[in-house]
Order: structure tokens, then sequence, then C-alpha cells
């Protein structure tokens, strides 16, 4: 009689360590589908900043084409032609400063978006890790029930030999 109790002790113990592999590979499985959503969350940061700098680029061009008319204006006014000598080196000195305003402003979107997409890029390697972890833990469990009712197996095989 006690040996069936042993049997059914190792049963309940190698059903528990089943259950507790799975129950950890469930956890690492969660974690990894929260990876995936931070990963899809990072690219879509990084896309709305390339859209927003995109906008205020457009901004600044409407900004500057003002603030180009303004300047022409002003040399007209008082009596300079706008379009030959100062004036002229002034307004195309202006342009290529927006020119570099604007190129500066996309290279850092680009920069920024670019360190987003390595943040999703991680994330995601990360989730594939979690998911090995969860099926190591589940395997391990498995291997150690194994174990469990083997020991127990080659008890109860010591038992009846010598008992």
């Amino acid at each position: 009689m006690s040996q069936v109790f042993a049997i059914a002790g190792a049963v309940t113990q190698a059903s528990g360590q089943i259950m507790e592999g799975n129950a950890q590979q469930a956890a690492y499985n969660f974690n990894a589908d929260i990876n995936e959503r931070n990963a899809k969350v990072a690219e879509q940061q990084a896309e709305q900043l390339v859209r927003r700098e995109e906008e205020k680029i457009v901004d600044f061009q409407k900004d500057f084409r003002k603030f180009s008319d303004s300047q022409s204006q002003a040399f007209r006014y008082n009596g300079w032609i706008a379009s030959e000598g100062t004036p002229l080196k002034v307004a195309l000195a202006s342009a290529q400063e927006a020119e570099e305003e604007i190129a500066t402003r996309r290279y850092n979107a680009k920069v920024s978006a670019g360190q987003l997409e390595e943040t999703a890029t991680q994330e995601r390697m990360q989730a594939t890790l979690n998911r090995m972890y969860g099926q190591t833990a589940r395997r391990a469990g498995q291997i150690r029930a194994t174990t469990t009712l083997l020991n127990q197996a080659a008890e109860s095989t010591k038992i009846g030999m010598f008992g």
C-alpha cells in the first residue's frame, strides 16, 4: 500500500513540475507579446517623427518665403534692385541657409527615427529570446517530471526486489 502512495506522490509531483514549466512558458510568452507591442509602438513613433518634421519643414518653407519676400521688398523700397549686387548676394545666402536648415532637420529626423527603429529591432529580438526561454522552461518541467517518475520507478523496483 505504501508503494501505491509513493507512486501517486511521484505522479502528482511530476504533474506539478509539468504545470510549473507550462506556467513559466506562459509568462515568457506574455513578456514576448509585450516586447512585440513595444516594437510596433517604436516603429509608429519613428514614422510619426519623420511626418511631423516634414510638416514643420513645410511651415518653415512658408515662413522663409514670407521672409524672403519681405527682404526683397525692403531692398526695392530703399531703391535697390533686388535681383543684382548685394541684395542678390543676401538673397542667395539666405536661401542657402534655409536649404541647410531643411537638410539638417531631415537628417536629425532620420537619425532619431533610426534610433527608434533600432529600439523596435531590439524589442523583437527580446521577444524571440523570451519565447526561447519559455520553450526551455516547458521542456525543463517535462524533464524534471520524467526524472521524478523514473526515480520512483527505480525505487519501486528496489522495494519490490528487496522488500
